[in-house]
């Protein structure tokens, strides 16, 4: 009988301390891709709820520039999705516009860092929560050059301006 109560608790401080080892490694807290502003919103108020919760962590938010859906709606009361190349720099406006909102919200910057993460085939967002001492996670691009098409890239809300 006593046997088994110190089985279960060895087995209970293993799982406990390989669960402590993995604290350490980062966690993906988001992922998303061309979103509308309100969605846009609620994830960075979620990102900011999680650095608040974990103070000694960082959020890395890597930016992968590639391929914006745009929806516009049609006459017969539907709406059709487009994908088209992005602007030149979409993925530094981005940037901004979550500095921007982030500042909005008086949200110190010192537990974000923000990379311009390369090329995917779609626009993609990716949010990970590392804690102190731990190592950050590898960029994961999918492609070498982007093609691009005219215009100003512009952040995420035009209403709000962030």
């Amino acid at each position: 009988m006593r046997y088994k109560f110190w089985g279960a608790f060895i087995l209970a401080f293993l799982v406990s301390a390989t669960g402590y080892s993995q604290a350490s490694n980062p966690m993906k807290i988001d992922e998303f891709d061309s979103i509308n502003c309100e969605e846009y919103l609620a994830r960075m108020d979620a990102a900011m709820i999680q650095a608040k919760s974990n103070p000694t962590s960082q959020v890395f938010v890597y930016i992968y520039e590639g391929n914006v859906n745009r929806s516009k709606f049609q006459m017969d009361g539907t709406y059709s999705v487009k994908s088209l190349p992005p602007e030149y720099g979409l993925a530094n406006a981005r940037i901004r516009s979550m500095k921007k909102f982030l500042a909005i919200r008086k949200i110190s910057l010192d537990q974000f860092r923000f990379v311009n993460a390369g090329f995917r085939k779609d626009f993609t967002v990716e949010m990970w929560l590392v804690p102190k001492g731990g190592t950050e996670p590898k960029s994961t691009p999918t492609l070498t050059k982007m093609k691009y098409r005219k215009g100003k890239p512009l952040g995420f809300c035009l209403s709000c301006e962030c």
